[in-house]
């Protein structure tokens, strides 16, 4: 099925929450937060985009961004390959690592605006990993609150804040109150994932085009098509060589040299 093309938001602000694979965790360590929201600043001091808010959490993601000098497309495409290329580098690993297309939902009106900014600050408050929103190090939170931003946040909160007063601490203290509330807006977390397949469905789909079954791979004498199979099918699921060899029964010594191949031919043009 092919899929449907984005609304385009007409204020050029999206709401956008990017994913791993399998909900894998893709910002595990303090690092990885780090080097995100490093590549966040150095693709916004390019003059592509405005970014309002942000939430980065072990397994995904929420910017509340606004277009500039490129679309919203070719913005994320940018901040993706340029942190998958750090992950798969430090994790020795190929293939995806986000889980499909990054999902965005249009920002049209002031209201939406703040009530999505405060549903991602409360991003985690809801999953119960801090008690308030400020005790999180990795959101925009605490940069809205303080009353003077740092020269090298990449928050550009002065938009939003004069939204709420032009009296620069009120609109800080109307903000923490505001962020306090509960509403009835349903969010890209809330609303219903596309279909996501787990791997044992992905790796049947990849061998059915080949008349395999998962444990006759490990058997076949077609050694050539072996090779590829197995690193297709560890681009799509994103398995650890241990969890592939279960499933298809192929030694995990024999995945990684597929994989140690594929990685030197991809290496040399």
């Amino acid at each position: 099925m092919p899929r449907r093309p984005r609304v385009v938001s007409d204020t050029g602000i999206y709401h956008v929450m990017v994913r791993g694979i399998n909900r894998m965790d893709i910002f595990k360590t303090s690092g990885e937060k780090e080097k995100y929201l490093d590549t966040l600043g150095r693709m916004k001091e390019d003059g592509e985009y405005t970014l309002y808010g942000y939430c980065i959490m072990d397994n995904h993601a929420h910017l509340l961004i606004q277009e500039e000098e490129d679309t919203i497309d070719r913005i994320m495409k940018r901040i993706g390959v340029s942190y998958v290329y750090y992950y798969n580098e430090k994790y020795e690993r190929i293939g995806s690592l986000f889980q499909g297309r990054y999902r965005s939902e249009r920002v049209e009106s002031e209201d939406y605006l703040l009530a999505c900014l405060r549903y991602i600050h409360n991003n985690p408050v809801k999953a119960n990993i801090t008690a308030t929103p400020a005790a999180y190090r990795w959101s925009s939170y605490n940069s809205y609150i303080s009353r003077y931003l740092k020269e090298e946040d990449i928050i550009s909160r002065d938009f939003i804040l004069d939204i709420i007063s032009e009296d620069r601490p009120k609109a800080i203290k109307q903000l923490i109150e505001y962020t306090k509330l509960r509403d009835d807006y349903v969010f890209l977390n809330d609303k219903k994932d596309e279909d996501e397949p787990p791997a044992q469905v992905i790796i049947e789909s990849i061998l059915s085009k080949y008349n395999l079954k998962p444990r006759e791979l490990g058997t076949t004498k077609h050694r050539e098509m072996r090779n590829m199979l197995i690193e297709k099918i560890m681009k799509e699921t994103n398995l650890s060589a241990r969890e592939l060899s279960t499933i298809i029964g192929v030694s995990r010594a024999t995945i990684g040299r597929v994989l140690d191949d594929a990685t030197a031919t991809d290496s040399h043009p």
